[in-house]
């Protein structure tokens, strides 16, 4: 298992500096040198880490995809001892990584967000349940505690798992757990190390939540997504293995000691179909019935057929391997990929590429500002995604600043600053409102005609500030 997690993290960091940023990537790293108990739209703690990152290893891709390509190669491993606590043999571990290394956890490695973090805490903690709730060590509900807390400084869906879980003890009448006062202590230190978080955004008017307003306005479209990523997620030719496990953890009377994880994932993901939530909050669940599936898998390896069986296997594993590659690394040349299909297919990838034309353009607009005119300039942009490659990757330029999410909390520019470059469309009101002159002189071109956030995305020059920053700052708030 450590062989195949030790070459999916090879392969991922082979392909981390292709391509290039993602905007996401690039906003936490920003986000994370404004350090700071929350932000608008997360917790602290990817953007502390990927700022981190950059100041050890410089700014670039690699830098910051270090971390999710090391977690995701962790989560494989974890899988694999998950196998080995529900009683599956040392093959049916290597089945397990194997089924790991070639699902969404590949695809997740190779970029910088909140999710990989995310993931690897619900991994973590379901290895744990699966030890205490076949009777180890009820001190290991410390651990638990302590692994929870940090991930809600990361994310809050973990707080999908910890009412899964509780519904979970309760119909399996695990009064034991519920009892016992080392998992009352979990809850105990997973509140107090997250209470840093829910103080800054008690403090701040608890933005998060209008942030997840924000995202339930597409609850049709988040459910609508669910079914199809949890089927990519799991392999697209290997998820009858979690099927099967996720089956057997609910139905088996050998899984009844691990019955109330199946039931959690079940509770879970009714929960985020509730609250109209991003489809991949359904997924931090898989890794036990991943584990579950693969003994299943090995049981009927052993039986019969065996040649034409891991013929079967391997066969569908590269299939599943290639196809999410295919749709998550940058595996083909730029040419090869600007003429396929796939940037209109995933835009996660097609959102890497062009930043180097995106901030040659603007520095382009900015040098070609009247003397006078560029030494009274700001930057104002659309969103967080345009207004972070310019502050690291840009020189030269005047200062950045947005009204999307935590940059509207950085602001306003200085009251002498009256000329404005703006990037991208006008969110959420009309220029007129604000400038006597808005024109637009360029437009954002990546030069291959791919189809993502920002080509064609206009710049323009705007003067005649109507009003001062203060005043204007709070119409310019954007939370999305």
């Amino acid at each position: 298992m450590f062989l195949i997690a030790g070459l999916m993290f090879v392969g991922l960091m082979a392909l981390s500096g292709a391509y290039g940023f993602h905007g996401d990537e690039m906003y936490f790293v920003v986000a994370g040198q404004h350090p700071a108990f929350g932000y608008v739209d997360q917790p602290p703690l990817t953007p502390l880490l990927s700022a981190a990152s950059v100041a050890l290893f410089g700014t670039s891709p690699t830098a910051v995809r270090l971390l999710p390509a090391f977690e995701m190669g962790l989560i494989v491993v974890l899988i694999a001892l998950i196998v080995r606590d529900l009683g599956g043999t040392r093959r049916a571990q290597t089945l397990a990584a194997i089924t790991a290394a070639l699902s969404g956890y590949l695809g997740a490695g190779h970029l910088d967000t909140t999710t990989e973090p995310d993931l690897l805490a619900w991994a973590i903690i379901l290895w744990l349940l699966v030890k205490l709730l076949a009777g180890g060590d009820r001190r290991l509900w410390l651990v638990v505690g302590v692994s929870a807390g940090i991930g809600l400084e990361n994310k809050d869906t973990l707080l999908f798992l910890g009412a899964g879980l509780a519904v979970g003890l309760v119909l399996t009448r695990s009064w034991d757990v519920v009892r016992s006062p080392w998992a009352w202590a979990a809850v105990a230190i997973a509140l107090l190390l997250w209470l840093p978080n829910l103080v800054w955004q008690a403090a701040n008017g608890w933005p998060q939540l209008t942030m997840a307003q924000a995202i339930s306005q597409y609850a049709g479209d988040n459910r609508g997504q669910i079914v199809p990523l949890l089927w990519l997620f799991t392999g697209p030719f290997l998820f009858p293995v979690t099927a099967a496990g996720l089956i057997w953890v609910l139905r088996s009377k050998a899984a009844t000691p691990w019955r109330a994880i199946g039931i959690a994932a079940l509770f879970g993901l009714l929960l985020v179909v509730v609250s109209g939530g991003k489809a991949y909050y359904a997924i931090g669940s898989v890794p036990v019935f991943m584990a579950a599936g693969a003994i299943l898998l090995d049981r009927w390896l052993a039986h019969g057929h065996r040649r034409v069986k891991a013929a079967s296997f391997a066969t569908a594993a590269v299939l599943s391997g290639a196809l999410i590659a295919l749709l998550t690394l940058p595996i083909l040349p730029l040419a090869s990929y600007a003429k396929s299909t796939l940037p209109a297919t995933v835009p996660d990838v097609a959102n890497t590429v062009g930043w180097p034309q995106f901030v040659t353009t603007v520095e382009g607009v900015v040098s070609a500002l009247p003397a006078d005119e560029r030494a009274h300039a700001v930057i104002l942009t659309n969103d967080y995604s345009e207004a972070s490659p310019l502050i690291l990757l840009g020189t030269g330029l005047p200062p950045v600043y947005s009204g999307h999410n935590s940059y509207w909390s950085w602001g306003p520019p200085p009251p002498d600053l009256t000329v404005v470059v703006h990037v991208g469309d006008w969110r959420p009101a009309d220029p007129s409102q604000f400038f006597i002159g808005c024109h637009d002189v360029a437009h954002i071109d990546n030069g291959l005609g791919i189809p993502n956030g920002e080509q064609g995305e206009p710049v323009s020059v705007c003067t005649g500030l109507r009003a001062p920053w203060t005043t204007i700052w709070p119409e310019l708030r954007t939370i999305s």
